[in-house]
């Protein structure tokens, strides 16, 4: 169905001369990623209503977003399926921030501290469904180590001041990274053992 719709929007594009058919494709799949990650947020956002958690989502996600995008990991092979597994984690997030201890929250900097090494350690995690040459595996790992430095620096500075609701919310972000950049070694590792 968004395929149809990223295709009905290009044609319209295309007859209205806005872009060339030799770029046909290409806007067809940026049109394409812009609906789904549009359906992604707005779903996730109803989901933090629901919680009566909109705040405590939207510090997650600006954690937790640009650092999964350069630390990679695991990457589901649908969009359908992309769409489910973040939904349930996005949930998992909800549950927990609702619900966990609040006496937890004083020990955000443990878990940002060991999160970050070990993302500093491991980015970028490439799977199968993304792949990255030397380049991008060059870029990709200096702007996770330093996303991954600024959030811990973060992390720090929220505890240091008193705001461990904050601090902890971030380092859940970048623990959700680890356990995606874990989840991603894990299914190399069974990709290989099935090939093999």
């Amino acid at each position: 169905m968004i395929n149809k719709i990223s295709e009905s929007l290009t044609d319209v594009l295309v007859k209205k001369e806005v872009i060339s058919k030799d770029d046909y494709e290409i806007y067809q799949f940026g049109i394409d990623c812009f609906i789904m990650k549009s359906i992604h947020i707005i779903s996730y956002f109803i989901l933090a209503l629901i919680f009566h958690k909109l705040p405590e989502l939207a510090v997650f996600l600006i954690a937790f977003i640009p650092l999964r995008e350069y630390a990679g990991g695991y990457h589901a092979k649908t969009s359908l399926k992309c769409y489910f597994v973040s939904c349930i984690a996005v949930i998992s997030y909800l549950i927990l921030i609702s619900y966990i201890n609040q006496d937890i929250f004083i020990y955000s900097y443990i878990i940002a501290i060991v999160a970050s090494i070990l993302i500093l350690l491991i980015a970028p995690v490439e799977t199968s469904n993304k792949p990255l040459d030397e380049k991008e595996k060059t870029v990709f790992k200096k702007r996770a180590c330093l996303l991954t430095v600024v959030e811990l620096s973060l992390v720090i500075l929220l505890w240091v001041t008193k705001f461990y609701q904050m601090s902890f919310i971030i380092s859940i972000g970048l623990f959700y990274v680890l356990c995606i950049a874990f989840i991603g070694i894990a299914s190399n590792v069974m990709n290989k053992m099935r090939k093999n």
